[in-house]
């Protein structure tokens, strides 16, 4: 029995000093690519691109709503009730 414990605390042990040595090596860091060599003779810079503003879009149309859309609109307010259920499936799906 006691044979049994200490190869378990043996393995403990092994388990924790890997941790401890794989914490040292720093595996979660990225590998940081090589430099390359600056080449011989620099290309001049690209010529800036003239900037074209767009005008933003028009706001959407507002949506009217006929007087007694907005009347269940009000009452569903009122009592709470502001969720939209979807709705049923027109057909069961095949089973």
């Amino acid at each position: 029995m006691l044979k049994k414990v200490l190869w378990i605390a043996a393995a403990c042990a092994a388990v924790l000093v890997a941790l401890a040595v794989s914490r040292s090596l720093d595996f979660d860091k990225p590998v940081e690519p090589a430099q390359e060599p600056a080449p011989a003779v620099e290309a001049p810079p690209p010529a800036p691109e003239p900037k074209v503003e767009v005008a933003p879009p028009p706001p959407p149309a507002p949506v009217q709503v006929t007087p007694e859309e907005q009347q269940i609109e009000d009452d569903a307010a009122a009592t709470g009730m502001t969720t939209i259920e979807p709705d049923p499936p027109a057909e069961a799906p095949p089973t």
